[in-house]
Order: C-alpha cells, then structure tokens, then sequence
C-alpha cells in the first residue's frame, strides 16, 4: 500500500494519538498548536513554538526580545537605543555619545580628539587674532585658549560667551566652574589688560548681571611685560543666576 486518504487518524482505541516509534519523515508542511521532542529539519516559521528547547539558527528577525539571562555575540552588535552596557572590551558608538542622566563616571583616562563637545564646549586648537583693541569676543565654544599674535591698540579686555548666539549664562549651572587662558603679544609695556569682565556682553549692573573679579595678588595689571606674551588665565564660576565670580591671574611674560 503507498497511499492512505483518511481524515484523522487515532490509536487503536480511538482515544488518543497514535504512536511512532520508527519516527516520522514528513516531505511537506506539517502543522502543530503544540511539540514536544526534539524536531529536526527545517521551519519556516516560529508558529506554535513553547517550553525551553535549544535552538541553532542561522539568523534571527524579530521584533521585540526579552533575555532573563547573559547574552553573548560573538561578532558585532548594532543597536539603535540601550539602556544599561556592561563591556569587557571597547564600545564604539558612530554617531554620538549622549549621555542624559547620572553623568559619566570614569575610572581610567578619557581622551577626547579636536571636535569633542563637552557640556557644549569645545576641545580644540583655541582662537587666533592679529590686534586686540577694546572689548573682544572670547568665545569658549570655538576653544578655551585665545592668542593675540599682534600689538595692542589699546587696553582690552574679554567678553565671555559660549558662542556668537548663546549666552554663557544659559549653559552653565549654578556652581559650575569653566577656565580659559589669554596670551597677548607685548613688545613694550603700553598696554595691558583692563580692570573689566565683560560676560554675554554685560558688565556689572547691566541686565541684572553681576560679575566679581577677584585678581591674584590684589589688582589687575597695570602694565604689559615688554616682551613675549602676556598669559592671563580666568576661572569663571556661576554663584546665581546671571551671577558670576571670575578669578583671573596675570601668570607674567611667557
């Protein structure tokens, strides 16, 4: 006999499912709500697939995933969004490391290339200019050291922003603390920095800001060193709002 047509099949007692013990070879689809055993061959579906098998598969696509217990990728794992990462090895991330909530802890050395942006400044090479004359813009997005490779014009002084369009003011917190260094040509002693600490374009008393500098030794300077540069460092902290105390240092000729 090479064929059977029938409509269902039971045992002997017609009261249960039939038994095969030689095993089952099927060539075409078969169609389960349950299993239990080891299945060997191909599926081309996860229909109906329960209980804690092991299963080896060439690829895997889905739409959500839920793992109780370790995952391990022997080759490269891409991702869109994690919460938690816990790697042994280096963790690249192409387009950007934002980081929302708790900070970021470091227990080694953190190296950042030119272009990194930290709490929206900048590392890089620092600014350039020819002439300082007056009032200038020290913008620490664009870098946190300014060189004035020409002779002065007149005393000067700095303005501190974050950037052209963005106040210092709106970037930093209250009891946050930013640094930034000045080197000013002199080849003779005329000019000098000015008694004057300009932030997002206001001095003391205009639009409600207050700003404290507190020199190092007492006073500003009150005349250049006469040669090489002129080194000034300021640290800025924000006590309030639109409140700042800058401490600034005249380091001498350089």
């Amino acid at each position: 006999m090479s064929r059977i047509q029938v409509d269902n099949i039971f045992d002997k007692a017609g009261t249960g499912s039939p038994t095969f013990p030689a095993g089952s070879v099927v060539t075409g689809v078969s169609t389960a709500t349950t299993f239990s055993g080891n299945l060997t061959g191909t599926a081309t579906n996860a229909q109906g697939l329960s209980g804690t098998p092991n299963i080896v598969t060439g690829s895997v696509t889905g739409t959500t995933g839920v793992f109780t217990g370790n995952v391990s990728v022997g080759g490269t794992l891409t991702y869109e969004d994690v919460t938690n990462i816990d790697s042994v090895g280096i963790v690249t991330a192409r387009s950007g490391l934002r980081i929302v909530g708790g900070g970021a802890t470091v227990a080694g050395i953190a190296t950042f290339h030119d272009g990194a942006d930290i709490e929206g400044f900048k590392i890089e090479d620092g600014q350039t200019a020819a002439t300082p004359n007056g009032e200038f813009n020290f913008y620490l997005s664009s870098g946190h050291f300014f060189r004035y490779t020409g002779t002065p014009g007149a005393d000067y002084f700095p303005n501190f922003k974050h950037s052209a369009s963005i106040n210092l003011n709106d970037r930093m917190d209250v009891n946050d603390v930013v640094t930034a260094t000045l080197a000013v040509n002199s080849p003779a002693v005329t000019y000098h920095i000015a008694n004057t600490i300009h932030i997002d374009g206001n001095a003391t008393g205009e639009n409600s800001y207050t700003i404290d500098t507190d020199w190092v030794g007492g006073s500003a300077p009150s005349a250049g060193n006469g040669s090489g540069y002129d080194i000034y460092s300021f640290t800025i902290i924000k006590t309030a709002d639109k409140n700042f105390t800058v401490l600034a240092n005249a380091l001498g000729a350089a």
